[in-house]
């Protein structure tokens, strides 16, 4: 490809040939540029994690199993003056009774207008001993259904772990909400 400036610049002579190089690089390089620019904004307007069936743990509550009645216990997080003391639960206002067990109940949402099927691992909820950080059991929430309502709840069912003051942390989309789990026992 031939250029008609370059041209007259080698009919006058050297030093206009290499100012007109010197300008055809500049302008190479600031097209360069503006396309790396362009290239780098249009990327940006796409977004980042495109909302493809995503769904995510927003929040978890904990329901104790009473033996006497088979009922389930409010949510433990909401009572007032919440404690357990050798797998018998009490706060204010009720005695509770002896309990065996928990539920725990995740609330999983999502933001799309309509019915989504969640692929793969959607929160992770983790109980440890509280004074030895050690893990004692791991429940991987997966493959989760959520309606166009955008709510929809997971549960599972915890036992011989009445007995142990725990932590309980759920991790879900880069978020994380721990708390404690008090079932003291002693003599």
């Amino acid at each position: 490809m031939q250029f008609p400036f370059l041209q007259t610049a080698r009919s006058r002579g050297s030093s206009l040939n290499l100012r007109n190089k010197t300008v055809l690089g500049r302008i190479a390089a600031l097209t360069v540029a503006l396309l790396l620019f362009c290239g780098f904004a249009i990327a940006q307007s796409f977004p980042k994690n495109p909302q493809r069936d995503s769904a995510r743990a927003t929040d978890f509550s904990v329901h104790l199993f009473f033996e006497a009645s088979g009922e389930l216990s409010p949510n433990i997080f909401t009572l007032e003056e919440f404690g357990v003391w050798n797998f018998s639960a009490q706060w204010k206002g009720n005695n509770g009774g002896k309990f065996s067990g928990f539920l725990v109940r995740v609330k999983l949402q999502s933001n799309s207008p309509k019915d989504v099927f969640a692929q793969g691992r959607v929160a992770q909820l983790i109980l440890r001993d509280r004074k030895t950080k050690k893990m004692l059991v791991t429940w991987n929430i997966s493959d989760v259904y959520v309606d166009d309502k955008g709510v929809s709840f997971r549960g599972q069912f915890f036992s011989n772990l009445d007995c142990q003051l725990m932590e309980a942390t759920l991790t879900s989309g880069g978020a994380q909400i721990t708390r404690d789990l008090p079932f003291a026992c002693g003599e």
